[in-house]
């Protein structure tokens, strides 16, 4: 092989050296962006089955109120 084959096979490989350590780079900025987005999803999560109890709970409570109204109604 000639020097100047081996230069350019020494230059692809520094290349390809720089953009695996980019790609590297980006795999660990994408999982710490998806650790953040999983914690994010999780207190979302939870606050929308707090609210869900919430109205649920609400519900119940209503519908407890009408029963007694109607049946206040139906003694008079």
């Amino acid at each position: 092989m000639n020097n100047e084959l081996l230069h350019h096979l020494e230059q692809r490989i520094n290349e390809a050296v720089e953009e695996i350590g980019s790609l590297r780079k980006r795999i660990s900025e994408l999982e710490m962006q998806n650790y953040e987005l999983s914690e994010e999803k999780s207190e979302i999560q939870s606050s929308l089955n707090q609210t869900k109890e919430q109205q649920s709970n609400w519900e119940s409570s209503l519908s407890q109120m009408l029963n007694r109204l109607n049946q206040m109604d139906e003694k008079q």
